[in-house]
């Protein structure tokens, strides 16, 4: 396991520690999934924006769940 550093001013250690009790959790586990979801969130959006892109250049097709049922024949 391995250790890294975060400088924190005053204020916010304060409101990271009181929020880290609040949730009753170790504020390490708390930073750590936060930019997991910051990463999340900017993989998603990469996401979004190719889809709509290829939206855009009619790359897309709709397809009805009736029609997906008939082409599966179920």
């Amino acid at each position: 396991m391995s250790t890294i550093t975060v400088r924190l001013n005053n204020e916010e250690k304060k409101i990271f520690q009181e929020y880290a009790r609040f949730k009753n959790s170790p504020l390490s586990t708390l930073m750590k999934e936060a930019l997991e979801e910051k990463i999340e969130n900017e993989i998603d959006l990469k996401a979004i924006l190719a889809y709509e892109e290829r939206l855009e250049n009619k790359e897309v097709e709709y397809i009805s769940f009736e029609e997906i049922k008939k082409r599966l024949e179920v």
